[in-house]
Formats: C-alpha cells, structure tokens, sequence
C-alpha cells in the first residue's frame, strides 16, 4: 500500500465536518425578550404646481390672493425614514398567564411643535412615533403608552406626509391607556388619552395645556365587526366609533373658559373583488384640530368649529406588482364658525396613487388635484401635486 493509499483510508475514517451554526436574526434583551427589528429608507420628492400652506407638510392650499399663493415648489427629503423595534416578552403568571409586548417607532419629522416649521433640511433628528406596553389574554387586551387614536383607524394611501389629516382624515398618535376586548368577529376599543397632544392648545397663554386644565382626559371608543368577504379569504370590516375631550383654560377666551371636542364616525373595508377593493371613513363633529380635523381650526373667536369630511379609496391590484388607487377626500368646517375673511374654509383632493413592490423595494408615484376654498372674497387655492418615493424596506 503506498503513501497516498493510506492518507486517503485516513481521511475517509475522519468524522464529517461539522456544520457551521445557522445564522439567525434573533436579538434578546437583558430583560430575555426576544427584539425583531423593522423599519425603511426612505426618500421622498414633491412638487406643487401652486404652493400649499407648507410645502412638506401641507394642510391646505393658498389662495392666489395671498402671496406667495400659486407660486411652483419642490423639496427632497428623507424624513419618513423610519426605524421600530418589536418586543415579545414572557408569559406572566401572576397576571393569568398575559403575554407582555411592546412597540417602540421613530422616524425623522423634526418640526417646531405647533407650527409646522422644518427646523433643518440636512440635521433631522428623531421623532417618537409609538412607544408601548401591551398585556394579551385569550379576548382581552389593555395597551400602555404612545400610539394611534382608537377613532379613524384606516389611513389613506396618498399625502404620505400628513396621510391626509385635515383633509379628510382624522385621527393622530398621543399617549393613552387603551382596553380592547375580540369575540366572534366583534371588536370593542376603549381608550382615555391626553387632550392637547396634538394641537397643544393653551388659548389663554399661561404654560398649561388647556386639556390638562380640565383634569378629563380624552375618551375615544369603536365597535367593530369583520365577517366574510365576497372573496374566498377576505374579510368585510367595519365600525362605528366617537370620540370626545374638553378643553378648561384658567381664563375665559372669548367669553367662554371651557370647550368640548366630539366627533362620531365610520369606517369601512370591502374587498368587492380579488383585484378590487373600497375603503371609506366619514365623521362630524366639532373642535377637531386634536384629531387632525376642521382644517385645524378647533376654536376661533371663542366658538368651537364644527365640521365634517371623510374619504372614499378604491385600489385596484392591477399586477403582482402594482396597486393603483383612486381617491376622494374632504375636509369642510361651517363657515359660520370661522373667521369672516381668508380662512380656509373646504378642502377637497381627488388623488391617484400608485404603489409599486418588488420584495423589499417600494416605489409611490402619486398626484393629487387639491382644492381649498377659503371665507369671505379670498379667491380659492388649487394646486396639482406630484409626489414620488423610494422605500428600501427591512
């Protein structure tokens, strides 16, 4: 037997190779829950044929009467990028074996609090967006933390900025305690959060937010019900919800020390198809600028602002890549409550969207004919805008 014979006998006795640890995306905690990561980048432009209120972030559109009203823009950013962390903690058995879970989201819209105003186009810093605990059981759920308004649950898929609020679409993020109990496709959501999260109003200027001062929290409530679509494996969803607050500043403004904030509304998602597919919200109420409505104008001149709106979608999956979509949106506060001359007074935008994925790479190519109507002989604002998008998603 010569030399290479036997190296060969020797290596074919060896024990195979063991194999390499699989890799794995799993991240735990010092508290051992387990972390999933999740998130995109993002960067968006826009362009306006007449300019909005802001060009970013826009609520209206201005009127030509008003310089720089009907004055081209565009603008580049990256602001929506967004970054989250899911947390999926232990079983607790002292509290009847509740599974504990928490979100925590950012992104990147650094805007002075209250005005709207970019504070830089080159050094944006973080935004919280959700920052919660939640306790599950079999039916019942209670959630602790920052998230989305229980009223208005659906958002629109064009104005990717400000998803439509003020112009049609109510409901944003403020801290909350919220109780949601499932059964035989009924849903039933409770929640008290902070009054002023959003608009953070302070009428009579003394440093305290006119919703603490009235030591009631924000009460929002949803009955929802989903059953079986007209598609194999889609659902039909709907609900009915309200939503109320005041509002006790120190001093009277007006003549008045104490407003309220009410709104009653629905939404619904019917698959008509396996291509088609309508969703709608509509609502009234009045003194909504909390909750992204009236244009936000809530009060003016010690009177609260009624209004109403909602909108209607209807997306077509025309491919496995792409989804055009095609929008109605209206926001129309009652003139009677407005200032006398230049407030906007109606907002209506019919929209086309179009959503491109390939896996993890979305691509949005929207534009929306936007229409402002304003009080008194103020001419109205109409602007066609352009907004494209990349999303690299992870």
């Amino acid at each position: 037997m010569d030399l290479l014979t036997v190296v060969a006998a020797l290596m074919l006795m060896q024990d195979p190779k063991p194999e390499a640890p699989q890799e794995t995306t799993k991240v735990v905690s010092k508290a051992k829950s387990a972390i999933t990561f999740y998130g995109f980048v993002r960067l968006d432009i826009l362009y306006d044929t007449d300019r909005p209120n802001n060009v970013q972030v826009p609520s209206f559109i201005l009127s030509k009467d008003t310089p720089p009203g009907g004055e081209k823009d565009l603008s580049i950013h990256p602001r929506l990028t967004r970054f989250g962390m899911d947390f999926d903690g232990p079983v607790i058995a002292d509290l009847g074996d509740a599974k504990l879970t928490g979100k925590m989201e950012v992104d990147f819209y650094n805007l002075l609090p209250g005005t709207g105003v970019i504070t830089s186009n080159s050094r944006e810093f973080l935004r919280m967006r959700h920052a919660y605990l939640q306790l599950a059981w079999t039916n019942w759920t209670v959630l602790a933390g920052q998230r989305e308004d229980v009223i208005a649950p659906l958002a629109p898929t064009p104005n990717n900025d400000l998803v439509m609020w003020n112009a049609g679409n109510l409901a944003d993020r403020r801290p909350q305690v919220r109780v949601e109990y499932k059964s035989s496709g009924i849903t039933a959501t409770g929640m008290i959060g902070l009054t002023g999260a959003v608009d953070g109003r302070d009428l009579d200027a003394n440093g305290f937010l006119d919703g603490e001062e009235s030591a009631t929290p924000t009460v929002q409530f949803r009955l929802g019900y989903e059953t079986e679509g007209f598609v194999e494996k889609t659902k039909i969803v709907g609900g009915v919800w309200f939503h109320t607050a005041k509002e006790e500043p120190d001093t009277a403004v007006g003549g008045e020390d104490s407003f309220s904030s009410n709104a009653i509304g629905i939404d619904l998602v019917v698959p008509v198809t396996e291509q088609l597919t309508i969703r709608l919200e509509a609502w009234s109420g009045k003194n909504l600028d909390d909750v992204r409505g009236g244009i936000g104008q809530g009060v003016v001149a010690g009177e609260e602002v009624a209004a109403k709106g909602g909108w209607l979608e209807v997306a077509y999956k025309a491919s496995a890549t792409w989804t055009p979509t095609l929008g109605f949106y209206l926001d129309d506060p009652d003139e009677d409550d407005l200032a006398a001359s230049g407030a906007p007074d109606k907002n209506f935008i019919i929209a086309l969207a179009n959503r491109f994925r390939f896996g993890a790479l979305e691509l949005g190519a929207d534009v929306l004919s936007w229409e402002t109507e304003f009080t008194g002989s103020v001419d109205e604002g109409k602007d066609l805008r352009f907004n494209f998008f990349a999303a690299y998603h992870f």
